[in-house]
């Protein structure tokens, strides 16, 4: 089995990175294929609006995203988290959101299971977990809570 992390904090080895790796530590005890995306160390642009992606032809928009798109067709189930700065996931967590919109209509996601982990000292946590869930919910994601 394979299990992406989707780790959406622009800094590297931030709290939501730590607890990230915490929750993928028994996939990898129990052999599972662990495969980690920091959005600190891709750079993803944010949608266009060109619907290129609707008429079955790959994002025209030039960055990392491809290697997302790749890891989200190979999982069998991943983990979202997200630091919370405003009340939300963060901004580059959100343009991974906003560019798989394609990813619905190809149903690629559909019956993969998804778990979401929102770090934060303030307010904001539970909008966060309920963005994640809300996108993955749109893509056919069986939602799970992670514990």
């Amino acid at each position: 089995m394979n299990i992406l992390g989707l780790c959406g904090t622009p800094r590297k080895g931030g709290n939501s990175e730590i607890f990230l790796d915490y929750a993928l530590k028994p996939f990898q005890k129990e052999g599972w294929s662990v495969r980690r995306i920091l959005l600190s160390e891709v750079n993803v642009k944010g949608c266009t609006g060109c619907e290129t992606c609707f008429k079955g032809a790959n994002c025209p928009v030039e960055d990392d995203m491809r290697r997302i798109y790749d890891a989200l067709e190979w999982c069998d189930a991943m983990i979202v988290s997200s630091p919370v700065y405003t009340r939300n996931v963060t901004s580059q967590l959100m343009a991974v959101f906003d560019r798989t919109p394609a990813s619905r209509w190809q149903k690629v996601l559909r019956g993969k299971v998804g778990g979401a982990i929102a770090v934060g000292r303030g307010r904001g946590q539970a909008i966060s977990v309920l963005t994640i869930y809300n996108w993955m919910l749109s893509d056919g994601i069986i939602c799970v809570p992670v514990n």
